[in-house]
């Protein structure tokens, strides 16, 4: 009887400490919502030497249009009429640029991403993100 009573207690006592661990944890897992996190904004290209022209798009066989510097003097291509003809998953952009020695470059390039810092259900879930400037090869 004796026995019995001291192994009930051990096990009441490992018990608690578990149920402890489990909550100072957060619990064993967490669930994530199944929410995709698109980004839309724009994709800023970088290039070493300042380009004469710039065309873009988005999407395999797109037809490049006309890429405008911004007031800040940057370039940067929208995800909208006329770069991107949906349903188009962006993860590439197709530059054609012309530099000021009249060389000409056209090539398809990846588009990398990085996370906001923002995570709206928590690190482990992922997160929103933003795509990394995509930097233009001289040709």
């Amino acid at each position: 009887m004796k026995l019995r009573g001291l192994l009930l207690v051990v096990l009441g006592v490992l018990a608690v400490v578990l149920a402890l661990a489990v909550f100072i944890r957060g619990g064993v897992s967490t669930v994530c919502p199944a929410v995709g996190h698109a980004y839309t904004g724009d994709v800023e290209l970088v290039f070493v030497h300042e380009p004469r022209s710039i065309s873009a798009c988005f999407g395999e066989g797109c037809t490049p249009a006309p890429v405008a510097k911004s007031r800040d003097g940057r370039w940067f291509v929208p995800q909208s009429a006329p770069y991107l003809v949906p349903p188009v998953s962006v993860t590439s952009v197709f530059v054609d640029v012309m530099d000021s020695s009249d060389v000409r470059v056209a090539r398809v390039l990846a588009i990398e991403t990085e996370p906001t810092g923002e995570h709206p259900d928590g690190p482990e879930c992922g997160g929103p993100f933003r795509f990394k400037p995509v930097q233009v090869p001289p040709g």
